[in-house]
C-alpha cells in the first residue's frame, strides 16, 4: 500500500537505493557465478485463505508471525531485480517440502536455471509430497 501513495522524490530514492544494491550484487558477481540461499525463512506451512493479508499469521516456534515477514529472503533476489530459480531440496520433519533458491547476476536468467538443472542432475529431481489430510 505504501507503494500506491509514494512520492516521486521518495521513489527516486529508492531507485538509487536499488542501484547501489545492484552494484554490490554486480561485484559480487565478479567472483561467484550465483547464490544458494534460503526461499523463505522458514519450511512450507499450511496457508491461510483470510481475505485481509494483514491478519493472516503463521506460527513460528509457537509464536504467531504476520505473513508478509516470510518476504525477507524472496526480496534478496526481486529487490534487486535479479534472476532467482526456486529449487526443491528435500522435507521438513511434517513431510511439507523445503527448497533453496539460486540467485545469478542481473540479466544472466540462464545462469541460476543451468545451476539447478546440474544440481537435479547430481541429486534427484522433483519429488511430489505425501497428501495430507485436510
Amino acid at each position: 500500500m505504501r507503494g500506491i501513495a509514494l512520492s516521486h522524490r521518495d521513489w527516486v530514492q529508492a531507485t538509487y537505493a536499488r542501484a547501489r544494491l545492484r552494484a554490490q550484487w554486480r561485484e559480487l558477481f565478479k567472483s561467484f557465478d550465483a547464490v544458494i540461499c534460503p526461499i523463505m525463512p522458514t519450511p512450507a506451512y499450511p496457508h491461510d485463505h483470510s481475505p485481509d493479508q494483514e491478519q493472516r499469521r503463521i506460527l513460528i516456534d509457537g509464536e504467531p508471525h504476520v505473513y508478509t515477514d516470510q518476504l525477507a529472503w524472496p526480496g534478496i533476489a526481486t529487490l534487486p531485480g535479479l534472476p532467482s530459480t526456486a529449487i526443491p531440496t528435500g522435507f521438513a520433519p511434517d513431510g511439507l517440502p523445503v527448497g533453496v533458491q539460486i540467485v545469478g547476476p542481473m540479466l544472466e536468467d540462464r545462469t541460476p536455471l543451468k545451476l539447478a538443472e546440474l544440481i537435479e542432475r547430481e541429486f534427484g529431481g522433483f519429488v511430489p509430497p505425501k497428501m495430507f489430510d485436510d
